[in-house]
């Protein structure tokens, strides 16, 4: 007597179970019967169905399984430093241990300084992630020094501080609904103060009848702990609001991290050229107006930071030393 199909659940608490053996038995036994080739068209009827359900069954086991992907903040690069701002990437790795796809619809971030919110946001990014699969989403900051040392005034006397990116990636997952999966990451990034420039002395060296020989000495302050290297000084230099010298300097000169640097310009003045009222300026010893304007060049081997040219814009009196 050929045995029955049987039929039985569960596959998970949805399922079923084909007992594909009974129907090999009937399939493999003679035709003795009307009644035995009814059953065979029954059953061959029902197989496409059967494997719908079945496969159909495989699918809500995964979807009854389902995780949240993770967050990981792999790294945070310094993607460019100047004395104005700091712009920052955050790399994060998200991971999807899910046997079917999942897409990112978008992640919100706060990035923190000493512990109060300083820059935040939303951002909205459509990301597929395979499944099993993993994709890295970046986060772009961009630190305007001016405003982080106006809201945290301490700083300006450190020349680091501790900041914490926090972030959630939002998602819309099957039998979970919506979810945020939150990551964070704390580090240090470097407080850039601008260098001070300004003149440092006027010295006469030597005069005569015709001429005179000065040395302007142009002093820079770094309050910085990164070290510098001035590699131009294109500068302008006035007394009473005449032209005493004007030029370009491409020598370098080291300028250590939290260090004080000079560097000396030789000055030649020809009375024809200047007229004599100059030669009874050197000859007294009273304070003068004087004016030094132009730029200073300046680059750092530290990581990301760019060469920049500062303003040069002094005035003010000086006496003329011998």
């Amino acid at each position: 007597m050929v045995k029955p199909v049987r039929f039985f659940t569960p596959c998970l608490h949805y399922g079923l179970n084909f007992n594909m053996f009974g129907a090999k038995l009937i399939l493999m036994t003679r035709f003795h019967s009307r009644k035995d080739k009814m059953r065979i068209k029954r059953i061959l009827y029902l197989l496409p169905l059967l494997a719908l359900l079945l496969g159909s069954c495989a699918e809500l086991q995964k979807i009854a399984s389902f995780q949240k992907p993770t967050a990981n903040v792999t790294n945070v690069k310094f993607a460019g430093i100047s004395f104005d701002d700091l712009n920052l990437i955050a790399n994060v790795q998200i991971k999807n241990p899910n046997a079917l796809a999942v897409s990112l619809a978008g992640f919100d971030y706060d990035f923190q300084v000493a512990g109060t919110s300083f820059l935040n946001g939303n951002q909205e990014e459509s990301l597929r992630i395979e499944a099993n699969g993993a994709s890295t989403v970046q986060i772009p900051l961009t630190v305007k020094y001016k405003e982080l040392l106006h809201q945290f005034k301490a700083l300006k006397d450190q020349d680091s501080t501790q900041y914490k990116i926090a972030a959630g990636f939002k998602f819309d997952l099957p039998v979970l609904g919506p979810v945020r999966v939150p990551v964070s990451h704390t580090a240090y990034l470097p407080v850039v103060k601008i260098p001070k420039v300004k003149l440092a002395s006027l010295r006469l060296k030597k005069m005569g009848f015709t001429g005179a020989d000065l040395e302007l000495k142009v002093g820079i302050d770094n309050p910085n702990a990164i070290g510098f290297v001035l590699n131009s000084l294109d500068y302008d230099f006035k007394i009473n609001q005449q032209n005493w010298a004007k030029g370009v300097t491409n020598k370098e000169m080291r300028i250590a991290k939290k260090g004080k640097s000079t560097i000396a310009i030789p000055v030649s003045l020809n009375f024809s050229q200047v007229g004599r009222t100059v030669y009874n300026i050197l000859k007294g010893n009273k304070a003068l107006d004087y004016s030094l304007t132009g730029d200073v060049g300046l680059k750092t081997s530290f990581p990301g930071f760019q060469s920049v040219k500062l303003p040069l814009n002094n005035t003010g009196k000086v006496k003329i030393s011998r």
